[in-house]
Protein backbone atom coordinates (compact mmCIF):
# COMPACT_ATOMS: atom_id res chain seq x y z
CA UNK A 1 0.00 0.00 0.00
CA UNK A 2 2.58 2.29 1.08
CA UNK A 3 4.48 1.86 -2.71
CA UNK A 4 1.20 2.30 -4.35
CA UNK A 5 0.89 5.50 -2.58
CA UNK A 6 4.03 6.52 -3.28
CA UNK A 7 3.53 5.80 -7.22
CA UNK A 8 0.62 7.72 -6.80
CA UNK A 9 2.36 11.28 -5.10
CA UNK A 10 5.01 11.07 -7.85
CA UNK A 11 2.48 10.72 -10.87
CA UNK A 12 0.17 13.46 -9.01
CA UNK A 13 3.63 15.25 -8.80
CA UNK A 14 4.52 15.25 -12.37
CA UNK A 15 1.30 15.93 -13.37
CA UNK A 16 1.18 19.09 -11.72
CA UNK A 17 4.93 19.90 -13.27
CA UNK A 18 4.14 19.47 -16.38
CA UNK A 19 -0.02 20.28 -16.57
CA UNK A 20 0.73 24.46 -17.21
CA UNK A 21 2.21 23.45 -20.50
CA UNK A 22 -1.14 21.66 -21.89
CA UNK A 23 -2.87 25.72 -21.58
CA UNK A 24 -0.53 27.55 -23.36
CA UNK A 25 -1.93 29.32 -26.68
CA UNK A 26 -1.11 26.46 -29.38
CA UNK A 27 -0.09 29.60 -31.83
CA UNK A 28 3.19 29.93 -30.12
CA UNK A 29 6.03 28.05 -31.71
CA UNK A 30 6.87 25.21 -29.22
CA UNK A 31 10.55 24.38 -28.59
CA UNK A 32 10.07 20.58 -27.63
CA UNK A 33 7.95 17.67 -27.77
CA UNK A 34 7.71 14.31 -25.20
CA UNK A 35 4.45 12.37 -26.89
CA UNK A 36 1.54 14.72 -27.45
CA UNK A 37 3.10 17.48 -24.88
CA UNK A 38 4.51 20.87 -26.04
CA UNK A 39 6.67 23.14 -24.46
CA UNK A 40 6.75 26.47 -25.46
CA UNK A 41 8.93 29.44 -25.35
CA UNK A 42 7.04 31.67 -22.55
CA UNK A 43 7.32 27.74 -20.48
CA UNK A 44 11.29 28.91 -20.06
CA UNK A 45 10.88 32.19 -18.97
CA UNK A 46 12.95 33.75 -16.33
CA UNK A 47 14.69 30.12 -15.85
CA UNK A 48 18.22 31.43 -17.13
CA UNK A 49 19.70 34.33 -14.47
CA UNK A 50 20.18 37.56 -15.87
CA UNK A 51 23.75 37.65 -15.23
CA UNK A 52 24.18 34.11 -17.06
CA UNK A 53 24.67 34.74 -21.23
CA UNK A 54 26.05 32.20 -23.77
CA UNK A 55 26.78 28.87 -23.76
CA UNK A 56 26.03 28.94 -20.09
CA UNK A 57 22.35 29.75 -20.60
CA UNK A 58 21.69 27.45 -23.23
CA UNK A 59 23.07 24.79 -21.29
CA UNK A 60 20.47 25.69 -18.56
CA UNK A 61 17.70 25.45 -20.67
CA UNK A 62 18.66 22.29 -22.25
CA UNK A 63 19.35 20.93 -18.93
CA UNK A 64 15.55 21.99 -18.25
CA UNK A 65 13.83 21.02 -21.44
CA UNK A 66 15.86 17.40 -20.98
CA UNK A 67 13.77 16.73 -17.19
CA UNK A 68 10.41 18.26 -18.98
CA UNK A 69 10.95 15.54 -21.59
CA UNK A 70 12.24 12.90 -18.96
CA UNK A 71 9.53 14.06 -16.59
CA UNK A 72 6.78 13.35 -19.59
CA UNK A 73 8.04 10.10 -20.15
CA UNK A 74 8.22 8.66 -16.46
CA UNK A 75 4.29 9.73 -16.47
CA UNK A 76 3.32 8.60 -19.53
CA UNK A 77 5.48 5.30 -18.43
CA UNK A 78 3.45 5.31 -14.63
CA UNK A 79 0.00 5.84 -16.26
CA UNK A 80 0.18 2.81 -18.42
CA UNK A 81 1.37 0.48 -15.13
CA UNK A 82 0.01 1.77 -12.30
CA UNK A 83 -3.54 0.38 -12.23
CA UNK A 84 -5.47 2.31 -9.43
CA UNK A 85 -9.30 3.31 -8.46
CA UNK A 86 -10.21 6.55 -9.99
CA UNK A 87 -11.89 6.85 -6.78
CA UNK A 88 -9.15 5.92 -4.67
CA UNK A 89 -6.96 8.16 -6.29
CA UNK A 90 -9.23 11.15 -5.48
CA UNK A 91 -9.44 10.02 -1.75
CA UNK A 92 -5.71 9.53 -1.39
CA UNK A 93 -4.97 13.01 -3.10
CA UNK A 94 -7.67 14.64 -0.38
CA UNK A 95 -6.07 12.84 2.50
CA UNK A 96 -2.75 14.76 1.23
CA UNK A 97 -4.01 17.90 0.24
CA UNK A 98 -5.61 17.69 4.06
CA UNK A 99 -2.44 16.92 5.10
CA UNK A 100 -0.33 19.49 3.73
CA UNK A 101 -2.70 22.08 4.57
CA UNK A 102 -2.49 21.38 8.15
CA UNK A 103 1.43 20.74 8.31
CA UNK A 104 1.52 24.21 6.80
CA UNK A 105 -0.85 25.82 9.28
CA UNK A 106 1.15 24.17 12.12
CA UNK A 107 4.89 25.38 10.86
CA UNK A 108 3.76 28.91 10.57
CA UNK A 109 1.94 28.81 13.86
CA UNK A 110 5.05 27.48 15.06
CA UNK A 111 7.12 30.32 13.71
CA UNK A 112 5.16 32.82 15.11
CA UNK A 113 4.42 31.90 18.78
CA UNK A 114 7.23 29.23 19.54
CA UNK A 115 9.41 30.58 22.26
CA UNK A 116 12.69 29.29 20.87
CA UNK A 117 14.83 30.26 23.81
CA UNK A 118 15.82 27.88 26.07
CA UNK A 119 17.80 28.39 29.64
CA UNK A 120 21.08 26.73 31.30
CA UNK A 121 18.74 25.99 33.77
CA UNK A 122 15.96 24.34 31.86
CA UNK A 123 18.58 22.37 30.17
CA UNK A 124 19.78 21.36 33.59
CA UNK A 125 16.82 20.47 35.46
CA UNK A 126 15.71 18.40 32.12
CA UNK A 127 19.31 16.87 32.50
CA UNK A 128 18.68 15.59 35.80
CA UNK A 129 14.89 14.69 35.52
CA UNK A 130 15.72 12.63 32.94
CA UNK A 131 19.22 10.94 33.59
CA UNK A 132 18.19 7.57 32.76
CA UNK A 133 17.80 8.43 28.54
CA UNK A 134 21.52 9.90 28.84
CA UNK A 135 23.02 6.82 29.08
CA UNK A 136 25.82 6.45 26.64
CA UNK A 137 25.79 4.08 23.70
CA UNK A 138 29.08 4.70 22.57
CA UNK A 139 32.11 5.62 24.46
CA UNK A 140 33.52 9.66 24.24
CA UNK A 141 36.85 11.21 25.07
CA UNK A 142 38.31 14.15 25.06
CA UNK A 143 41.64 14.43 23.70
CA UNK A 144 44.61 16.74 22.48
CA UNK A 145 47.33 15.43 19.66
CA UNK A 146 49.72 16.78 17.76
CA UNK A 147 50.55 15.62 14.52
CA UNK A 148 54.07 15.35 12.73
CA UNK A 149 55.90 14.27 9.78
CA UNK A 150 58.12 11.52 10.46
CA UNK A 151 61.65 13.78 11.17
CA UNK A 152 60.32 16.88 12.82
CA UNK A 153 62.51 18.44 15.06
CA UNK A 154 63.02 18.31 18.71
CA UNK A 155 60.23 15.86 19.45
CA UNK A 156 61.44 15.42 23.04
CA UNK A 157 61.01 18.69 23.46
CA UNK A 158 57.57 19.21 22.49
CA UNK A 159 56.32 16.34 24.56
CA UNK A 160 57.73 17.72 27.16
CA UNK A 161 56.08 21.24 26.67
CA UNK A 162 52.86 19.39 25.69
CA UNK A 163 52.64 17.78 29.52
CA UNK A 164 53.40 21.45 30.66
CA UNK A 165 50.61 23.29 32.44
CA UNK A 166 52.96 26.47 32.26
CA UNK A 167 51.68 29.36 30.10
CA UNK A 168 55.41 30.03 28.73
CA UNK A 169 55.57 26.64 27.73
CA UNK A 170 52.18 26.18 25.92
CA UNK A 171 52.98 29.23 23.78
CA UNK A 172 56.38 28.02 23.03
CA UNK A 173 54.39 24.54 21.95
CA UNK A 174 51.68 26.61 19.87
CA UNK A 175 54.55 28.28 18.18
CA UNK A 176 56.11 25.03 16.80
CA UNK A 177 53.16 23.67 16.13
CA UNK A 178 52.28 26.09 13.71
CA UNK A 179 55.36 25.66 12.10
CA UNK A 180 55.81 21.87 11.91
CA UNK A 181 52.23 20.43 12.52
CA UNK A 182 49.63 19.66 9.73
CA UNK A 183 46.76 19.37 11.94
CA UNK A 184 46.50 19.88 16.05
CA UNK A 185 44.48 20.68 19.21
CA UNK A 186 46.08 21.52 22.32
CA UNK A 187 42.99 22.48 24.37
CA UNK A 188 39.69 21.48 23.14
CA UNK A 189 37.23 20.66 26.01
CA UNK A 190 35.23 19.03 24.15
CA UNK A 191 33.38 15.38 23.86
CA UNK A 192 33.80 13.24 20.65
CA UNK A 193 32.81 9.67 19.95
CA UNK A 194 35.51 7.66 19.71
CA UNK A 195 34.20 6.49 16.11
CA UNK A 196 34.46 10.49 15.11
CA UNK A 197 38.24 10.30 16.65
CA UNK A 198 39.47 7.64 14.43
CA UNK A 199 38.81 8.60 11.18
CA UNK A 200 41.88 11.34 11.87
CA UNK A 201 43.42 9.79 14.23
CA UNK A 202 45.23 5.90 14.81
CA UNK A 203 43.00 5.25 18.21
CA UNK A 204 42.92 1.81 17.20
CA UNK A 205 46.30 1.10 18.18
CA UNK A 206 46.13 2.55 21.48
CA UNK A 207 43.69 -0.11 22.51
CA UNK A 208 40.34 0.69 24.44
CA UNK A 209 42.33 -0.62 27.55
CA UNK A 210 44.20 2.43 27.01
CA UNK A 211 41.17 4.92 27.62
CA UNK A 212 41.32 5.17 31.55
CA UNK A 213 44.90 6.38 31.18
CA UNK A 214 44.80 9.85 31.19
CA UNK A 215 47.00 12.97 31.08
CA UNK A 216 50.15 10.57 29.68
CA UNK A 217 51.33 11.10 26.24
CA UNK A 218 51.16 7.99 23.82
CA UNK A 219 53.36 8.37 20.99
CA UNK A 220 52.02 6.32 17.54
CA UNK A 221 53.75 6.28 14.22
CA UNK A 222 51.54 5.56 11.32
CA UNK A 223 51.74 6.46 7.51
CA UNK A 224 55.14 8.42 7.82
CA UNK A 225 53.80 10.47 10.60
CA UNK A 226 54.15 11.06 14.48
CA UNK A 227 50.82 11.37 16.63
CA UNK A 228 51.27 12.58 19.94
CA UNK A 229 48.06 12.06 21.88
CA UNK A 230 47.09 12.73 25.13
CA UNK A 231 43.58 11.34 26.84
CA UNK A 232 42.20 14.37 28.94
CA UNK A 233 39.15 12.16 30.05
CA UNK A 234 36.70 9.49 28.90
CA UNK A 235 33.71 8.00 29.11
CA UNK A 236 31.95 4.79 28.67
CA UNK A 237 29.50 2.59 27.09
CA UNK A 238 26.27 2.41 29.48
CA UNK A 239 27.95 5.74 31.61
CA UNK A 240 26.12 8.85 31.78
CA UNK A 241 26.61 11.09 29.41
CA UNK A 242 28.11 13.97 30.22
CA UNK A 243 25.50 17.57 30.73
CA UNK A 244 28.03 19.27 28.06
CA UNK A 245 28.13 16.85 25.83
CA UNK A 246 24.05 16.33 25.53
CA UNK A 247 23.08 20.22 25.79
CA UNK A 248 21.93 20.93 22.46
CA UNK A 249 20.18 17.50 22.06
CA UNK A 250 18.41 18.27 24.89
CA UNK A 251 17.67 22.22 23.74
CA UNK A 252 15.81 20.44 21.13
CA UNK A 253 14.33 17.68 23.02
CA UNK A 254 12.78 20.96 25.00
CA UNK A 255 11.90 22.71 21.65
CA UNK A 256 10.08 19.42 20.14
CA UNK A 257 7.81 19.09 23.23
CA UNK A 258 7.29 23.11 23.44
CA UNK A 259 6.18 22.32 19.20
CA UNK A 260 4.48 19.71 20.45
CA UNK A 261 2.53 21.36 23.26
CA UNK A 262 1.43 24.52 21.16
CA UNK A 263 0.37 22.48 18.25
CA UNK A 264 -1.58 20.82 21.34
CA UNK A 265 -3.36 23.67 22.37
CA UNK A 266 -3.88 24.92 18.89
CA UNK A 267 -5.66 22.04 17.97
CA UNK A 268 -8.12 22.19 21.26
CA UNK A 269 -8.64 26.22 21.01
CA UNK A 270 -9.84 25.82 17.40
CA UNK A 271 -12.36 22.40 18.60
CA UNK A 272 -14.05 24.50 21.15
CA UNK A 273 -14.22 27.35 19.29
CA UNK A 274 -16.27 25.68 16.43
CA UNK A 275 -18.68 24.02 19.29
CA UNK A 276 -19.19 27.48 20.69
CA UNK A 277 -19.77 28.26 16.74
CA UNK A 278 -22.11 25.55 16.61
CA UNK A 279 -20.55 24.50 13.60
CA UNK A 280 -20.07 20.97 14.65
CA UNK A 281 -23.10 18.51 15.16
CA UNK A 282 -23.34 14.90 15.15
CA UNK A 283 -26.18 13.03 13.66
Amino acid sequence: MRRMFDKLFLLFGISLAISSCRFFDKKDEPIARAFDEYLYKKDVAGIVPHNVHGNDSIAIVKAFIDQWQQNIVLLKKAERNVSLDERSIQEQLETYKRTLIRYQYEQELIQQKLDTIVSEKEIEEYYNQHKDIFLLKKPILKISYIKLPEGAPKVEMVKKLFVSKDVSDRDLLEKYCFKYSPSFSLLDTNWHYIDDLSKSLPLNQLGEHNFQTLNRIFQISENNTLYLLILRDSKFRDSLSPLTFEKENIRNMILNHRKLKLISQMEREVFLEAQKNNELEVY
